[in-house]
Order: structure tokens, then sequence, then C-alpha cells
């Protein structure tokens, strides 16, 4: 075999190994168990657990399971910087999607006013923007303006 094709069987062998690396195995162990006892059991786990688990129920579990967003909104200020640092590091479409709908249950709910955080709302703005597909970018649009109060 020639070098190059070594090289590509190589980097398929090890692209395979690292997507598999990811297991999800806490994601899949919170979803087998009743659906009953949900939002109890969310509100168990680390905010960066719950927002692992809410990821994965809003961009896996189908249909979207978009009340996992809820304890997360409610704890508020606290949750602040886990979405924002997971915004600013993961630079997908659906990051952005799912941080305005925490945000936006925030915002409803009171637990924290993000259309009076400025350096949130300029985040948000900025992210919004990058969104590259056209209908998302337009729900995202909505979904700032309800955080907004239009």
């Amino acid at each position: 075999m020639t070098s190059l094709v070594l090289q590509r069987i190589c980097l398929t062998v090890v692209t395979l190994l690292m997507l598999g690396c990811r297991s999800y195995s806490l994601e899949k162990e919170f979803f087998v168990q009743p659906l009953g006892t949900r939002l109890e059991r969310m509100r168990q786990y680390s905010l960066e657990d719950q927002y692992r688990i809410f990821r994965y129920g809003n961009d896996v579990v189908h249909p979207p399971l978009t009340d996992l967003a809820n304890p997360i909104a409610e704890k508020g200020s606290v949750a602040i910087p886990l979405l924002i640092d997971h915004l600013n590091a993961d630079d997908d479409d659906f990051t952005v999607r799912d941080t305005l709908l925490v945000l936006e249950r925030m915002q409803s709910s009171g637990s924290y006013d993000v259309k009076s955080d400025a350096a949130v709302m300029t985040t948000l703005d900025s992210k919004v923007s990058t969104v590259k597909d056209k209908e998302w970018r337009t729900t995202c649009l909505k979904m700032l303006e309800r955080i907004r109060g239009g």
C-alpha cells in the first residue's frame, strides 16, 4: 500500500475512535428512567450534568424535551456563566437555539432578568447573527425578541 493510503486509513480509524469515546452514558441512563420523575431527577444533578442532559434531550431525543430547560432556568444567575461559556465554545446553530430556550425561560419565569444584562444580550445578538441555517436564525431571532419583551 502506498503511504497516502495508509495515512488515510489511520486517519479514518483515529477519527472513528475519537467519535466513539463520547458514550453519552449519563444522558442515556437518565432517559431510561421513568418519565414521571424526569424534572425532579434532573434537579438532583450538577448544573453541568443538567446541561448535558438538556442538550441530549433537546438535540437527540425526538420529539425534543424542551421542558428540561426549566431546571437550568430556575438557577437564574448561577447558570449564566455556564451557558455563555458553552455558547462561546460550541459554535453551532443548536447551541445558540438551546441557550436561547433556557434564557427565554429565565426571562419569562423571572428567575433572571436576561434583557437587563447588557453583556449577555450583546453576546446573544452576536451569536444569533452567526446562525447558518436561515430557518433556525429566524427562530432564534423570535426567541431573542421574546426575551427583549417584544
